[in-house]
């Protein structure tokens, strides 16, 4: 009986100590830093050997269960066994403990997510989403559909369309019906095929937009830039403009630099300010918030002078900016940065998302507090893998209630 229950609570632990290296990971290392390489990096490589030496301390637990169960502990207490005996015993406390504790940690993982496949995603009041159209820019490798629900495809080249409604309460009337497209961590680089970005322009023109949003990203390394102005921006335009933001691989790359390779194509940037759009004698605001990571984010100047009643959409490119907006209201944030988690595992969904909250605000709708908060997975992925995870142009429709 001990012997089945100790390979059970093995497993469990196995699991645990991946969620706490997943805790790790997200939270410590990626969740958030100024330099494009984290002060704590080193915590990547220093983990996993405790973790593993942890775990490997479980056989010294196992042993004195062999031991135990057997009826060989009295047999071997001998003068000569009995100092290796006491430091076997010694590290199958340790391993004890630690067994529990992992245990507990993977058994609280599992329950969590089959409580969340049980209850499903939540419908977010205010919003209504509709049929997602995808376009496949390439066929699969792997013939059979169950098996690539599974992840045995690379996603990177299937753009979602997704279509989403927003209703407010306060939106003026001569904007029921107003069309906003999103378009967000694209990451243009040279090894990635060029209709991939051509389409997700042509995509976002095909829905019409009256206005366009790009949350950041852009590109990755300082050498793509212009190659991201020639892919990216010369189809992409809208009535009401197209307006941006930087992210924290545009900072890190050359931010003056790819600011000034969008502005000379007509996009224009809105960093912790605001503008107001009209129709006719009614209007909404635009703001736009800086990069967390690596700009200098200012909420009080980006609300500077917004009317209090009025519609307000934002653009920002870190989910975790929703943070520092407690007290705010936002009918519409739209965000990217997360890439949707772009691997996602059956069961599990997204393990490695870039936040301080994890997978909390890892894609679509979220409602915190007064914040109506959407963030999209991106078209871009360095590396160029997405496992159920597919690229996303968002198109959002905002309707009177």
């Amino acid at each position: 009986m001990l012997t089945p229950l100790f390979f059970l609570l093995l497993a469990l632990a196995l699991v645990g100590d991946a969620r706490i290296f997943l805790f790790v990971l997200n939270r410590v290392v990626f969740g958030g830093h100024r330099e494009e390489k984290n002060p704590l990096h080193w915590l990547l490589y220093a983990v996993p050997p405790l973790l593993l030496f942890l775990t490997l301390l479980f056989w010294p637990l196992h042993r004195w269960i062999r031991m135990l169960a057997h009826n060989e502990l009295l047999e071997r207490i001998t003068p000569a066994a009995v100092e290796s005996m006491l430091w076997s015993l010694t590290l199958a406390k340790i391993g004890a403990s630690w067994l529990f504790i992992a245990a507990a940690i993977g058994v609280y993982w599992i329950a969590d997510r089959v409580r969340a496949l049980i209850e499903g995603e939540p419908q977010v009041a205010g919003t209504r989403t509709l049929p997602t159209e995808t376009v496949r820019l390439r066929k699969a490798h792997i013939p059979f559909a169950w098996v690539r629900r599974l992840g045995a495809h690379n996603d990177v080249y299937d753009i979602d369309v997704t279509r989403h409604e927003v209703i407010i309460e306060r939106l003026p009337p001569s904007f029921d019906g107003y069309q906003i497209a999103f378009l967000t961590d694209t990451h243009v680089a040279s090894f990635m095929r060029r209709g991939l970005y051509r389409e997700a322009v042509a995509q976002t023109m095909r829905f019409q937009p009256d206005l366009i949003l790009l949350g950041g990203d852009f590109v990755t390394w300082e050498r793509h830039i212009p190659l991201m102005a020639e892919v990216l921006l010369t189809d992409l335009a809208a009535p009401d403009g197209v307006w941006a933001v930087l992210g924290n691989h545009d900072y890190w790359a050359n931010g003056d630099g790819v600011v000034a390779a969008m502005t000379a194509r007509g996009v224009r940037f809105i960093i912790n300010r605001s503008v107001r759009i009209r129709r006719g004698n009614d209007s909404i605001a635009l703001l736009g918030i800086d990069e967390v990571y690596r700009g200098t984010p200012d909420v009080d100047a980006a609300f500077g002078g917004i009317d209090p009643q009025r519609v307000v959409l934002g653009l920002s490119h870190h989910p975790d900016v929703v943070d520092q907006l407690t007290g705010r209201r936002l009918d519409l944030l739209v965000c990217g940065h997360t890439h949707g988690g772009q691997i996602r595992f059956p069961f599990f969904g997204s393990v490695v998302v870039p936040s301080k909250h994890e997978g909390r605000y890892a894609l679509g709708f979220h409602r915190v507090e007064d914040v109506l908060l959407y963030v999209s997975r991106g078209i871009g992925a360095v590396p160029p893998l997405r496992i159920l995870c597919k690229p996303e142009v968002a198109t959002f429709t905002l309707r009177r209630a």
